[in-house]
């Protein structure tokens, strides 16, 4: 007679232990990793739509042979930005807000990703534009309110502080990421270049 063997099947322990450790060690490495790559992507998606809400604003004054104005504020909470367009070509005397979708696609209030923001101006986050609109009550009018103002004209060219060949806008985060702040520039033709 032959006693049938049984056979045990299974993990040990220390196998499972041993996987255990494994996935540990590989979740410490990778999880970090992981944050970085998609901050960054989030700081770039962020420049990205920025710089294309600009160009949309400076298309908006071509196509609609009017003034239009994307305007912020700066610090380090500030993560929303207007466009506004213009009732003359020139020398604007009241603007009103976008808030539907216009014509060349550019909408009111748009804001930043969570961890980007627009950094108050200094040598190290220059933001050169001016303050040149108030739109502390609607619709906006000449003077000051602590917001930066980018002015498009209908030939394309944008308003520049006096005396500047160019302009720069900062996007910044305090994220640990390989480039966490980008530059954007525009040129007195109304040309917008992300650096």
């Amino acid at each position: 007679m032959n006693p049938q063997k049984r056979s045990e099947a299974g993990y040990s322990l220390a196998e499972m232990l041993t996987v255990v450790a494994i996935i540990g060690t590989l979740a410490l490495v990778s999880v970090p990793a992981f944050l970085t790559f998609r901050n960054s992507n989030k700081m770039k998606s962020s420049m990205r739509n920025f710089t294309n809400d600009l160009r949309a604003t400076r298309q908006l004054s071509i196509s609609q042979g009017r003034q239009a104005m994307l305007s912020f504020a700066t610090g380090a909470t500030a993560r929303s930005y207007d466009t506004y367009l213009g009732n003359a070509p020139f020398n604007s005397s009241s603007w009103t807000a976008q808030t539907t979708l216009a014509p060349s696609g550019v909408r009111g209030t748009r804001k930043l990703d969570d961890i980007v923001y627009f950094p108050a101006d200094s040598g190290a986050t220059p933001q050169t534009f001016g303050d040149t609109v108030t739109c502390a009550a609607l619709p906006c009018v000449p003077g000051t309110d602590g917001r930066i103002d980018i002015i498009f004209y209908p030939d394309g060219h944008v308003l520049l502080p006096n005396g500047a060949t160019s302009a720069t806008i900062t996007l910044k985060t305090d994220s640990k990421i390989p480039k966490n702040q980008y530059a954007i520039a525009i040129t007195p033709s109304g040309r917008v270049q992300a650096q």
